[in-house]
């Protein structure tokens, strides 16, 4: 069982580093390239600086009561670390339509 949970925790964290290179890539195309005339990003590449922004900006603050269950508060931290990405290309988006 723990297998698994390794297993798992191992693939949703390919995806949301996926995810995040996706928003970065689509994100700096919108606004990067056209504004400041800068080489477009694959998504490899947007991976890559978002992991080193990541790894750079990280601050772990704790404010969830201590008697959460620490499933519940995974799963919580799993739909964030997927549903950033997406808001951010969201909001980016209407950002966008308005150029």
């Amino acid at each position: 069982m723990v297998f698994f949970g390794i297993i798992g925790f191992i693939v949703w964290m390919v995806i949301a580093a996926m995810l995040n290179g996706w928003a970065l890539s689509v994100l700096w195309g919108w606004f990067f390239v056209p504004t400041l005339g800068l080489p477009a990003l694959d998504i490899v590449q947007a991976i890559g600086i978002a992991m080193v922004v990541s790894y750079l900006t990280y601050q772990h603050i704790d404010t969830q009561p201590k008697d959460e269950d620490s499933t519940s508060k995974m799963i919580g931290m799993g739909v964030l670390t997927v549903a950033r990405p997406l808001i951010a290309v969201a909001f980016g988006w209407v950002v966008h339509s308005f150029m």
